[in-house]
C-alpha cells in the first residue's frame, strides 16, 4: 500500500476553472441565439412592405447585434480577464504571456479580418467624414459601425460557435421560405401581400422579403451553397434529401430573380465543388446531378411562369438563355446522359489521381476563358477585332465595352478609377472612410458626379473590391481582399475534416463573384462573415483550441 498522501485540491483553482467553463458556455449560448436571431430578422422583417425595406432590415440588424454583442462583450472581457490572470500565474511576464496567447490563438484569416478592422478605423480619420462613416450612407448603412459588427459575428462564431450547425440550420430553414415565396412572386402569386399596390414594373424589381431583386439575389448566393454542400456530401439519406429539396427550390430561384450577377456566383462556387467533388466517384455522380437540377429548373419554370406571366418583366440575357433557350435544353439532354453514364460505371475502379488532373485543366480552362472574354472586350471596345468576328460580338451587350455596360456600371466603373488616382497619397493609402464613397464624391467630384448622374448619389462604385480600395484604402483593400483568400485557401485544404468546410469556402467565392458586380449590405454581408467564422470555429475544433 502505497504512503503517499493525497494532496487537498485547491478550492480557489476549482472554483476558477469551473467560473470560465461557465463563461465559455454562456458565450456559445448568446452567440446561437444572436446568430440564430439575425437570421430570422433579416430574412422576414419589414415594416411597411418594400417602402425603405433597406432600412427596415437595417434598422433590425442592428437591434440584435447591439443588445446581442452588448451582453457578448460584457461576458467576453470577464473571460478573456480570466484566462489572462490564469496564465499570467504560470509565467513571469505579464506582456510574454499575452504575446504567446495571440500567436497561439490567432489564424492568418484572424490576423486579416482584424488588420480590416484597424483599417477601417483608420480610414475614419484619414477621410475626415467623421459624421457620415460612423453609420454610413443613408439606405445603405455600411459605415464604421456596420464593419466592427461584422467583425463580431466573424470573432463570436469562430470562437463560440459550438452550435455551428443549429445556426446553418436556422439561416438554410429561413432561407427556404424566402427563397419559395421569391418563387411565388415571380408567377404573381403573393402570399405575404408585399405586392398590393404595386404596378407590373415595380413587381418586376421586387422579389420576396428582401427587396430589390439584386438585393435578393445578393441573399441567394450566399445561402445557397451551404444546402448544396449538404446534399453533396452528406452521408445520412435524410440530410441529402433535405438538401436536395433545399438545392432544388433554389436553383428555381436563381434561375428566376433576372440579376446576371448571380449566374457568376453561380459559376464560382460551382467550381468549387466540382474540384472537390472530383476526388471521388460518389461526390462526381453528385455534382452531375446538382448541374441536372439546376437545367431542369429553368425548363421547369420556363413552363410555370407562363401561368401568370408578367409583362414588364424583361428578362437579363442569362436569364433569357437559361429559361427559354434552346442550348440549355441540350445541356440539361447531357447532363441525364453523364448522369446514368456514371451511374453505370459506379463499380469500375476510380482513377482518382487522373481526375484530379482533369479537374486541375477544367480550372486552366475556365481562367482561359476569363482571360479570353476580357480580352475580347478590351479589343471590341478599341475596333481592332475584324469586321466579322466583331460584328457577332456586337449581338452580345457584355462584349460591347461604354458607358452602359452592365447596366450603367462602365460608367461607374471608369468614374471610381478616376476618382482613386486623383485621391492624394493618405487617401491612398487609408481611404476615405467606410460607406463614405459619396461624401468623398461630392466634396471633390460633385460637378463631374452631377453631369455623369444628375441630382441621383453615387453611394459605391457597384463594385465591393473597388469600393473598398476607395473607401479603406489600399490596406484596407488588401488586408480584406486577404481575409477571404485565406479563409477559402485554408478551408478548401482541410475539407476532409468536415464537409461544411466546403460548403462556407463555396459562399464566400460565390459572395467575391457576386459582389464584383454589386456592394456590400445588410442582406448578405453579415451572412459571409458568418459563414467564413463557422468554417474557422471547425478549423479550430479539429485542432482542439475552439
Amino acid at each position: 500500500m502505497s504512503n503517499k498522501v493525497k494532496k487537498p485540491q485547491n478550492r480557489k483553482n476549482t472554483v476558477r476553472v469551473s467560473g470560465q467553463e461557465t463563461l465559455e458556455i454562456l458565450m456559445e449560448y448568446i452567440t446561437a441565439a444572436v446568430m440564430a436571431v439575425m437570421c430570422v430578422a433579416v430574412s422576414f422583417y419589414a415594416k411597411d412592405g418594400y417602402n425603405q425595406i433597406g432600412n427596415a432590415k437595417f434598422a433590425a440588424y442592428r437591434m440584435v447585434t447591439a443588445v446581442g454583442f452588448s451582453v457578448f462583450l460584457a461576458a467576453g472581457a470577464v473571460l478573456l480577464s480570466v484566462r489572462l490572470c490564469g496564465r499570467r500565474r504560470m509565467q513571469e511576464s505579464f506582456a510574454a504571456n499575452f504575446s504567446g496567447y495571440i500567436k497561439e490563438k490567432l489564424s492568418v484569416t484572424d490576423f486579416c479580418v482584424l488588420a480590416y478592422l484597424l483599417f477601417s478605423t483608420l480610414s475614419v480619420a484619414a477621410g475626415g467624414f467623421y459624421e457620415d462613416a460612423l453609420w454610413g450612407s443613408f439606405g445603405w448603412n455600411m459605415g464604421w459601425m456596420s464593419q466592427l459588427s461584422f467583425v463580431l459575428i466573424y470573432v463570436a462564431v469562430s470562437r463560440f460557435g459550438k452550435y455551428y450547425r443549429v445556426i446553418l440550420t436556422v439561416l438554410c430553414g429561413s432561407a427556404m421560405v424566402v427563397f419559395l415565396i421569391a418563387v411565388l412572386h415571380r408567377m404573381l402569386v403573393d402570399p405575404i401581400g408585399f405586392y398590393e399596390g404595386l404596378n407590373g414594373s415595380q413587381m418586376a424589381q421586387f422579389l420576396s422579403t428582401m427587396g430589390q431583386a439584386t438585393w435578393y439575389a445578393s441573399y441567394l448566393v450566399v445561402a445557397l451553397p451551404v444546402g448544396v454542400a449538404v446534399f453533396l456530401f452528406a452521408d445520412k439519406t435524410g440530410w441529402r434529401v433535405l438538401g436536395g429539396i433545399y438545392t432544388a427550390v433554389g436553383f428555381v430561384s436563381l434561375v428566376t430573380q433576372n440579376s446576371d450577377s448571380a449566374y457568376f456566383a453561380l459559376a464560382g462556387f460551382m467550381l468549387v465543388f466540382f474540384c472537390i467533388c472530383i476526388k471521388r466517384r460518389e461526390t462526381l455522380n453528385r455534382f452531375v446531378e446538382v448541374c441536372t437540377l439546376f437545367f431542369a429548373a429553368g425548363k421547369m419554370m420556363h413552363f410555370l411562369m407562363q401561368i401568370h406571366p408578367n409583362p414588364d418583366l424583361e428578362y437579363d440575357f442569362i436569364t433569357e438563355l437559361i429559361l427559354n433557350g434552346r442550348t440549355t435544353w441540350v445541356l440539361l439532354g447531357l447532363c441525364l446522359v453523364l448522369c446514368l453514364f456514371l451511374y453505370g460505371r459506379r463499380n469500375r475502379p476510380y482513377q482518382a489521381v487522373r481526375m484530379q488532373w482533369v479537374g486541375r485543366a477544367v480550372l486552366f480552362a475556365a481562367a482561359l476563358v476569363l482571360v479570353a472574354v476580357v480580352g475580347l472586350i478590351v479589343l471590341q471596345s478599341k475596333g481592332v477585332l475584324s469586321d466579322g468576328l466583331g460584328g457577332a460580338l456586337s449581338a452580345v451587350s457584355y462584349f460591347n465595352w461604354n458607358d452602359a455596360w452592365g447596366n450603367g456600371r462602365g460608367r461607374i466603373w471608369s468614374f471610381a478609377v478616376r476618382v482613386f488616382g486623383g485621391e492624394s497619397v493618405l487617401h491612398k493609402l487609408f481611404g476615405v472612410g467606410p460607406d463614405c464613397f459619396s461624401s468623398y464624391v461630392e466634396a471633390v467630384h460633385g460637378e463631374e458626379a452631377y453631369l455623369l448622374w444628375g441630382d441621383k448619389i453615387l453611394t459605391n462604385a457597384h463594385n465591393e473590391w473597388l469600393t473598398a480600395l476607395i473607401n479603406t484604402g489600399i490596406f484596407g483593400a488588401l488586408s480584406y481582399i486577404g481575409f477571404f483568400v485565406t479563409a477559402v485557401r485554408r478551408y478548401l485544404r482541410a475539407w476532409q475534416q468536415d464537409y461544411l468546410l466546403v460548403g462556407t469556402a463555396a459562399s464566400a467565392v460565390s459572395y467575391m463573384a457576386y459582389n464584383f458586380f454589386c456592394y456590400q449590405q445588410v442582406c448578405c454581408t453579415p451572412f459571409v462573415f458568418l459563414m467564413l467564422g463557422v468554417g474557422e470555429y471547425i478549423l479550430r475544433e479539429k485542432r482542439g483550441q475552439a
